[in-house]
């Protein structure tokens, strides 16, 4: 019986993130009672893990992963780097894992006492796994662009992308340890994502009208009123960032008021779109705005969590 737990809270974590993904992929929406239901069974199978093992501990550890992954991504939230979906999912994804289920671990050694010792660590497999979401939205940003692109520079890409896997493999083959392949694999891949962040600007990036500008659309610049005039901050700087967060608490909020900002992951509101066009109408700013292509956090979450159940808890093995 010890055997299946773990593999429980996988397939429950695993199909609904499959379900998000593509719901995220085909209409940017996650479902609402998707993340609740993700969540109500994540407490629900600790508590019967806590009846099991005759310990409180599965069932705490939920609940306070649950609630500390909520704080930390309502935070994210609102300073704009987060969606309100991505928020509600990762915190259901919380709860159902407060600590690596890692089933491909378990499936190989065949270990029945795999889950007594899982709750022996500290419910911090959130964090990980939202570092690993990070990375993994490098490459999910390559295949966009890759869309993107036109078919010549495409072919490019890709052939840069085969070069990588191909010279770490002949190099293991001819003697080389995993290990040092791997690196090879990882610098030269990190190399070809870094060179291709340029491209984003051009195949990301397009023009469109504010008077066509829909809900959840994700501006690629800036725009705020300066003393009554709207002013354009078209290319981000850590300037921007720094005066993103802390414009509220200064002075500049007096002179300053920020419509639209790429910084939000949200996307535009109704009613900074309405105030877009108000300043459109009386030819206070031209009718076009820069938009986006945004990059779908939920694939990068399933596919972060997929290397993490293969790999285990990478970072804490590193620390």
């Amino acid at each position: 019986m010890l055997f299946y737990l773990p593999l429980l809270v996988f397939i429950f974590s695993f199909s609904g993130l499959l379900i998000a993904s593509y719901t995220d992929l085909k209409e940017r929406i996650v479902s609402n009672k998707l993340c609740f239901l993700l969540a109500l069974s994540g407490l629900l199978l600790h508590i019967f893990f806590s009846v099991y093992l005759q310990t409180t501990t599965p069932f705490l550890y939920s609940v306070f992963a649950l609630i500390y992954t909520f704080l930390f991504s309502y935070i994210l939230y609102k300073l704009g780097f987060w969606a309100g979906g991505d928020v509600k999912l990762f915190s259901a994804i919380a709860a159902l894992n407060p600590v690596n289920p890692n089933v491909f671990a378990l499936i190989s050694n065949n270990d029945i006492y795999f889950l007594q010792r899982t709750y022996r660590v500290f419910p911090l497999f959130p964090f990980e796994l939202f570092i690993f979401t990070i990375f993994s939205m490098f490459p999910i940003s390559l295949l966009i662009m890759l869309k993107c692109a036109e078919k010549r520079m495409r072919e490019k890409i890709i052939s840069l992308i085969a070069l990588s896997i191909i010279l770490p493999l002949i190099a293991f083959f001819l003697g080389l340890d995993a290990g040092a392949a791997l690196t090879i694999f990882l610098f030269i891949f990190s190399a070809i994502l870094i060179a291709s962040m340029p491209l984003a600007r051009v195949l990301l990036i397009k023009e469109k009208k504010i008077t066509e500008l829909k809900e959840g659309d994700i501006v690629g610049e800036t725009i705020k009123l300066v003393n009554g005039k709207a002013v354009r901050e078209k290319h981000f700087n850590i300037g921007m960032l720094i005066n993103y967060m802390a414009m509220k608490k200064t002075e500049m909020a007096k002179v300053e008021k920020e419509i639209v900002s790429p910084l939000n992951a949200r996307g535009v509101t109704d009613e900074e779109i309405n105030e877009l066009k108000k300043l459109v109408s009386k030819n206070k700013l031209e009718d076009s705005i820069l938009v986006k292509e945004s990059v779908p956090m939920v694939p990068a979450i399933l596919f972060a969590y997929i290397l993490l159940n293969i790999f285990g808890d990478i970072i804490w093995s590193l620390i």
